[in-house]
């Protein structure tokens, strides 16, 4: 059966990335070439965000087969913008996502359907400074992430989160457990960026070109590969990832949880 698969890149574009953003798009486009060179059947599209405090949140760029057409793309984008602790807009580029013209499968096609988030910290500074702020004052939970993984397993979406260090870790325990939420139906995990473009891209070749699926590969990453000359330790981040997946259901259950149990360190 032929294979196919539609990917969605979420591109964090706050300043607080500027010094890292040349290395961020040199990664996904170390990603996507050797799919695209073998002229795969594989869609792309980008969706641009920033903070909620910016002059603008998102910008989409849909689904296109043209490989030129998503590097222009990319080389356009600037990391500039909203406060450094700002309100990422995290929660409304998955809802963009979710929202583009996914493919689906049919008689003569196997389907896959990747998002793929970058990011360089919390979806917001709430959920790593607790100052006394009642939970109801939490911008995340407008529109609540957590949920949102209900969502993907509904659209078949699997989520995978590429870590900007060292400013993501201070949370790169939530969005290991954001990305495994989604893992016992579709696959997902957190990789740090140093990383994300060998692991990715391999993957990808091995679900279009060998017929795997994406939760099979995803099950299957050798973890010293995702740590390798990182700050990420799996085994720290694990016991913590899976700890909130079993006692959280939404973002102020997330807050409630972090607070309860305090990083002080992975080490």
């Amino acid at each position: 059966m032929e294979a196919s698969m539609d990917i969605a890149i979420c591109l964090d574009c706050t300043s607080s990335v500027a010094s890292s953003f040349c290395q961020v798009r040199d990664r996904i486009s170390s990603i996507i070439e050797p799919i695209i060179e073998n002229k795969n059947d594989i869609r792309l599209a980008l969706i641009e965000f920033r903070s909620r405090d910016d002059s603008w949140v998102t910008i989409i760029h849909p689904f296109t087969h043209s490989a030129s057409t998503f590097q222009n793309w990319l080389n356009n984008t600037q990391a500039e913008g909203g406060s450094q602790n700002g309100t990422r807009a995290i929660s409304d580029a998955l809802c963009e996502a979710l929202k583009l013209e996914w493919r689906s499968n049919d008689n003569n096609r196997w389907h896959e359907k990747l998002i793929i988030m970058i990011t360089g910290g919390p979806p917001c500074g709430l959920l790593t400074d607790s100052t006394e702020i009642q939970m109801n004052d939490c911008p995340c939970a407008t529109d609540d992430l957590w949920k949102m993984s209900d969502e993907l397993i509904k659209e078949n979406l699997t989520l995978a989160i590429i870590g900007i260090e060292p400013s993501v870790i201070v949370c790169d325990d939530f969005y290991g457990a954001l990305a495994k939420n989604t893992v016992l139906f579709l696959g997902g995990e957190y990789i740090p960026l140093i990383n994300a473009s060998h692991i990715l891209s391999s993957i990808i070749q091995s679900v279009i070109i060998e017929e795997d699926t994406l939760l099979q590969q995803f099950r299957h990453i050798d973890i010293n590969e995702i740590e390798k000359n990182s700050l990420y330790r799996h085994s720290f981040v694990q016991k913590r990832a899976q700890s909130m997946i079993e006692h959280c259901r939404t973002m102020a259950d997330i807050r409630k949880w972090l607070k309860n149990h305090p990083r002080l360190s992975q080490y």
